[in-house]
């Protein structure tokens, strides 16, 4: 692949911490577009040291002393709950962070997670990618996809240039939504995995074999997205909630409560969220709404085994 230009002359020396499925994905990609990484430095020295292999990096290894002074931009994959502490933890090094850029990529918190190297003259950005990243996603997995950008002017500036280098496209998020904004990727990413979980649980109940699960359902789903690309959601929705067939909930609700009464809850939940859908989208009457909302209450306030 062809290195694209950079939009600001020769692009800045780049350290990795945390060697991670985004880590690995982000420190391949960035090499493959002509950044060159000069450390990878991660919890597991060992990981650390083969993403180094796999990128040409020099520096390699778990300690933060051996952050390079020549790397101007430094990436903290890591998990939320350690950002904390490696900032300060990196506040602690002897450094001048001056002219340096620090981002972290996490999509809830924001980048007063690294206030401490911001004190110390560091440009200090949220710096999120809406992908979903596993050991074996490849670096092409950046092309087209949105990142989630957060911080003052300076960080913003810098954050599209990256953005944009990688081959996605830069949106940007005011830190009091950080969270919402990262509730509703975790809706269309992690709870759409639960949700399907959840539907192989219910064929499994009705007798359909595991390897016939997911095939059974593929086409919905792919038929499903077409639909969202083209309308939107109240546009695309079909099914029993969008006719009104309050019958077809009834017998959804009995099916539940005999074989899966865990799920009542969730089923309920989500149909009547449907219902709003549908309600907003002109496709469901008030009055057939009305008797559908009346079943599912009458469904949570049925009395069921604790134990179940």
């Amino acid at each position: 692949m062809a290195v694209p230009p950079q939009t600001s002359g020769v692009p800045p020396r780049v350290a990795l911490i945390g060697a991670g499925a985004l880590g690995t994905a982000l420190a391949r990609r960035l090499a493959a577009r002509g950044y060159p990484v000069a450390a990878v430095l991660s919890r597991t020295g060992a990981s650390a040291r083969r993403l180094a292999a796999r990128v040409g990096a020099p520096v390699a290894g778990a300690s933060l002393a051996a952050l390079p002074d020549e790397a101007t931009l430094v990436l903290c994959c890591v998990p939320d709950e350690a950002l904390a502490g490696l900032a300060e933890r990196l506040y602690l090094l002897s450094r001048d962070w001056t002219g340096t850029t620090v981002a972290h990529t996490s999509g809830a918190l924001t980048s007063e997670a690294l206030e401490p190297l911001a004190l110390l003259g560091a440009t200090t950005l949220g710096f999120h990618p809406v992908q979903t990243f596993t050991e074996d996603t490849p670096p092409e997995a950046f092309e087209g996809i949105y990142v989630g950008l957060e911080g003052d002017a300076r960080a913003l500036a810098f954050g599209r240039r990256l953005a944009a280098d990688l081959g996605a496209h830069a949106v940007v998020i005011p830190p009091d939504a950080k969270a919402l904004y990262h509730l509703a990727a975790a809706l269309a990413s992690n709870f759409f995995v639960t949700l399907m979980a959840l539907t192989a649980e219910t064929l499994a109940a009705a007798g359909i074999e595991a390897d016939a699960r997911a095939a059974l359902v593929r086409p919905l789903v792919e038929g499903a997205w077409r639909n969202l690309a083209a309308h939107t959601p109240e546009e695309a929705l079909t099914g029993p909630i969008a006719r009104g067939d309050h019958g077809t909930v009834a017998r959804h609700l009995e099916a539940l409560a005999d074989a899966l009464p865990h799920l009542v809850p969730v089923y309920a939940a989500l149909a009547t969220e449907t219902v709003r859908v549908a309600v907003r989208g002109g496709k469901l009457a008030s009055g057939d709404a009305e008797r559908i909302l009346a079943l599912l209450q009458k469904a949570l306030d049925t009395p069921r085994d604790p134990l179940l």
